[in-house]
């Protein structure tokens, strides 16, 4: 079945399951089956940290099975609806119904309907109450767990808080319960001792006439959900041995998290409120994350994961360490979006080492005033000088995040943005180096539960257009400036989830039937679907993201308790209002936020949790010269089988896999120059997806010399299974490429359930044109490119043909071509024909 349905689609190296490190246990031994399910494509998932952690975290317990499972693709989900087939996870692709326990990651609000539809997917009745004891515990976990009442119904529990602890104090309740024989009802009201455990059966809500909440009740006596916080991010577990995917992801790269939440205060934040208080990890054990992931993965970058990364109290020595431990190995540092303060000409010369990565600044408001209504405590000379800094650092693009729709905006706000954008193109022109493209990303306020601005209303959809339109036309005849934004509709659904009841849940179920998915995708957003999802379920959406709300209100979510005072968040609303800074607590007095008893944990483990670091300096070292050339060089051409899982990878992500085992073997590859280094490694023609191939070639170029029985070795120790190393060669400097030397292609082909006399080779070669159109629908001949056809050999079910395939001008076809000409018409099972390449012909030199 699996196989069945990879080789129809069109990225089937999103669901192989067999990525390096991926880990695959033996089912009799486990007593705890875990589905981590992340409700969006593979390639968003698969760049989530947390999913990560918990994997790794999870699979260290002998008698734990954890196996991922993403949002199938459009052609996925078709296949497994046409065939009635269940969806099904990654490693061992087991239906997710046969599961222990299923934990959602609750990203992002625009994923619920994805939720839905896998649990619809994987056979599983959507609601609660509907799911009887054998069928999975449903929980959710994540940043939308901390306003998780739209999806109450259809939740067993949530995760309150950080994960790393309480999931293991979950499963081992599970496991002590299930031991007992006790039912479902039980074993969740057990649970309920577990600090960042919120079971959303045991609250019952009243509401006023108004549809606002009158009363959130307990049913369970003294039960009180609380956050939960692990205070030592050193001693606590994380992965450097994380999985390293085929396919390219959203973030490609190595994540170490350097610290966790953030003090800076930004009032629309919803991160900085519910991850607060801030613990960093130390600076030996960053390097020992970062030495550890790239050595066990390969990876040729790595960033911080971190809210602030440039508020970190030992970044300013830790860069230089790092960049002198992995530049000369061409392992690149790529930092997260950073605040204009933090940009340093010290901290710029460091990332370019390397390569030039990407830059990204949070800039959020054009106005000096709107910025102080948000509490983003940068001016306009701060934003200036770093776009000044990275200029002279010989960047040529950066990106800009702004918002719109903010607290007490004004015209005059969205007018600042256009002409705070001249004042940063002036300042990107400078002598010795100048930025050229500006990549502008805008992006509407939406109101998040447990923040100061939660009270304030949406902008009116039309009001969000009108802004956005006014943007488009200042910014239209400036040709160094691109302009995006999101769609106003895919904002108010967002604002709609994030401050809703839990009488949305029926909204969201007709959502799900009416067709709804990837909400956030703008191909696949809808909304005259949510419309009538909003109609048929009697739900006003205005009620939830434009009227406005008192401090009296019951919230929905004000029984979930995240340890800031609402106090505080009324405080810090009246603030923003009148347009009044608070200062981060980590460099002067405590404001009172109410998680004061956090931060004396932090104090009483010894952490500094308050320091000054504006701008951030970085220590003054001398460093190595990365760009010495090494005194020889040697070449090696590779000769490679492909096949089982790995002939499902396309072109260019077998030679990222091939370039990533080689770094992973640690061997001295050689790079070209200049500020984007690339490794020496050619590859021959493409090998069609799904095709296996006994006779694939690359060519690796070295620094200095490696004996090559050793390179064989070493190379298939890192390998994946279905990649092999057949033999290697050293050649000339200068040889002629793979490409350039193959002349011909040799191919075994297996054609099913025909008779011999259905193919007559002698009559298809006989004539001069065989016409097929190429991927421009342009026609082409390909009778010159067709050397021979054989008949090699005749079983039962199968006729076994050689064909040889000639190269002319780079020209090359593909075998599948030559077989819709050969096969009679009608030939039902070409599509399981086994094509594998199996030799090349070279040229003479």
């Amino acid at each position: 079945m699996r196989d069945e349905i990879i080789s129809l689609v069109r990225r089937p190296s999103r669901y192989l399951g067999s990525e390096i490190n991926s880990i695959h246990k033996d089912h009799s031994k486990i007593r705890t089956k875990i589905a981590l399910a992340f409700p969006d494509l593979y390639e968003i998932g698969m760049s989530h940290l947390g999913l990560k952690i918990l994997y790794h975290i999870l699979n260290s317990r002998p008698d734990i099975l954890a196996e991922r499972v993403f949002s199938p693709g459009i052609d996925y989900e078709d296949i497994l609806l046409d065939k009635d087939y269940p969806l099904c996870s990654l490693e061992s692709y087991i239906p997710l119904n046969r599961f222990d326990i299923v934990g959602f990651t609750l990203q992002h609000e625009m994923s619920y309907t994805n939720i839905l539809n896998i649990l619809s997917l994987g056979k599983i009745p959507l609601r609660s109450k509907q799911r009887d004891d054998d069928f999975p515990l449903i929980i959710g976990g994540g940043p939308c767990a901390f306003n998780p009442e739209p999806l109450a119904d259809f939740f067993d529990l949530f995760v309150i808080g950080d994960g790393e602890e309480v999931i293991i104090e979950i499963i081992d309740t599970y496991q002590e319960c299930r031991g007992k024989g006790r039912k479902k009802e039980e074993i969740l009201e057990e649970m309920t001792g577990i600090k960042g455990v919120y079971i959303p059966s045991l609250f019952e809500i009243d509401y006023n006439r108004d549809g606002t909440i009158s009363k959130i009740r307990s049913l369970k006596e003294g039960y009180k959900v609380e956050k939960r916080t692990v205070y030592d991010l050193n001693s606590v577990d994380y992965p450097t041995s994380p999985l390293v995917p085929y396919t390219k992801l959203i973030h490609d790269r190595i994540s170490a998290e350097i610290d966790r939440g953030c003090t800076q205060g930004c009032r629309f934040c919803h991160a900085g409120s519910i991850y607060r208080p801030v613990r960093e990890r130390n600076e030996e054990k960053i390097i020992e994350i970062l030495e550890e992931s790239i050595k066990n993965t390969g990876y040729e970058e790595f960033s911080f994961t971190s809210l602030s990364s440039g508020d970190h109290s030992c970044l300013g020595g830790l860069i230089p360490k790092l960049m002198r431990r992995f530049a000369p190995y061409k392992t690149a540092l790529s930092l997260p979006s950073l605040r204009p303060g933090t940009i340093t000409p010290e901290l710029i010369r460091e990332i370019k080492k390397v390569r030039k990565t990407g830059f990204t600044i949070t800039v959020e408001a054009g106005s000096q005033r709107l910025r102080d209504v948000i509490n983003k405590k940068i001016t306009e000379d701060d934003i200036l000088k770093a776009i000044t800094d990275i200029a002279r650092g010989g960047w040529k693009s950066l990106k800009l995040y702004f918002m719109i729709g903010l607290p007490t905006e004004t015209e005059e706000d969205i007018e600042d943005i256009y002409k705070l954008c001249v004042k940063i193109l002036r300042a990107a022109e400078i002598k010795g180096g100048r930025i050229r493209n500006i990549n502008i990303g805008i992006s509407s306020f939406v109101p998040k539960s447990n923040t100061p601005f939660q009270w304030f209303p949406l902008n009116h959809i039309d009001t969000l257009k009108h802004k956005q339109s006014y943007l488009m036309r200042r910014f239209r005849n400036n040709r160094k400036i691109s302009l995006k934004w999101q769609k106003g509709e895919i904002s108010l659904i967002e604002a709609v989830f994030a401050r809703g009841n839990r009488r949305l849940v029926d909204t969201l179920e007709k959502a799900l039937y009416l067709g709804c998915k990837f909400d956030n995708w703008g191909e696949h957003f809808n909304y005259k679907k949510w419309v009538r999802a909003f109609n048929d379920s009697n739900i006003d959406p205005g009620f939830h993201t434009t009227r406005n709300r008192s401090f009296e209100e019951i919230l929905p979510w004000d029984h979930i308790s995240i340890g800031i005072d609402k106090e505080f968040l009324v405080s810090e609303y009246k603030r923003g209002v009148n347009g009044e800074l608070t200062p981060d607590c980590r460099n002067g007095d405590c404001n009172g936020c109410g998680l004061m008893t956090s931060c004396e944990k932090l104090l009483d483990r010894g952490e500094k949790n308050i320091s000054s670091r504006y701008p951030l300096k970085l220590e003054a070292r001398s460093s190595i010269d990365i760009q010495q050339p090494p005194i020889s060089y040697q070449r090696i051409r590779l000769q490679y089988e492909k096949r089982e899982d790995m002939r499902f990878l396309s072109h260019l992500e077998l030679n990222k896999a091939i370039y990533r085992a080689c770094r992973r073997a640690v061997i001295p590859l050689a790079y070209t120059q200049g500020h984007h280094p690339h490794p020496r490694i050619s590859f021959g023609f493409a090998l069609p997806v799904g095709m296996e191939s006994k006779a694939e070639y690359a060519d690796i170029q070295l620094r200095g010399h490696m004996g090559i029985e050793k390179i064989v070795n070493d190379l298939n120790l890192h390998l994946m299974k279905g990649l092999k190393i057949l033999s290697a060669r050293e050649i000339p400097l200068n040889y002629r490429s793979i490409s350039v030397m193959t002349d011909k292609i040799i191919y075994s082909i297996k054609l099913f359930d025909i008779a011999p006399k259905g193919i007559d080779i002698a009559n298809f070669l006989s004539g001069d044109r065989i016409i097929v159109r190429d991927g421009r629908s342009k026609e082409v001949n390909i009778r010159p490119l067709i050397d021979d056809i054989k008949v090699i050999g005749i079983k039962d079910d199968y006729i076994e043909l050689e064909l040889i395939l000639k190269i002319e001008d780079d020209r090359n076809i593909k075998p599948i071509d030559v077989l819709k000409n050969l096969c009679p018409p009608g030939y039902e099972s070409l599509s399981s024909a086994l094509i594998t390449k199996i030799g090349l012909c070279w040229k003479m030199d």
